[in-house]
């Protein structure tokens, strides 16, 4: 018998960085749709992302804006000292080379189905699962 079912599936904390108000509300939509994740902050921006971050506030994973009109995306990722994992939201497909060279989980580019969504959802729960010590046998 294999450890199946015996292990919850954790909570994932997470904020929305985003200057559209629509977007921010798009997401919120499909975060409340999801059981794993709980919102912790709504922010218009990367200067509001960043001050949100500088009071040590932490979230597992942050759905950020690329193209914002204070400080953009990748600049605001590159300011902070531990990021979270990062699915980057945008309507451009053209920042995504620089985006994989910052180490992102996923880059979903508007308009995304809420089954993309799901699917970059589960890309950062596994990445933040704890990897399995070799040769552990969980069967019984």
């Amino acid at each position: 018998m294999l450890l199946e079912g015996l292990v919850s599936p954790r909570i994932l904390t997470c904020a929305i960085i985003d200057d559209d108000e629509i977007n921010r509300l798009t997401l919120q939509h499909c975060i409340g749709l999801t059981d794993s994740l709980h919102l912790m902050a709504s922010l218009k921006g990367g200067v509001e992302g960043l001050n949100f971050f500088s009071l040590g506030r932490r979230v597992d994973v942050l759905f950020l804006d690329v193209e914002m009109p204070d400080l953009n995306g990748i600049e605001m990722m590159r300011l902070l000292p531990e990021p979270p994992e990062v699915i980057f939201t945008t309507a451009y497909e053209s920042f995504g080379m620089e985006a994989y060279e910052l180490n992102i989980a996923d880059y979903l580019v508007k308009p995304f189905s809420y089954n993309r969504f799901q699917q970059a959802v589960q890309r950062v729960a596994e990445r933040l699962q704890p990897a399995m010590p070799a040769g552990l046998d969980l069967r019984y």
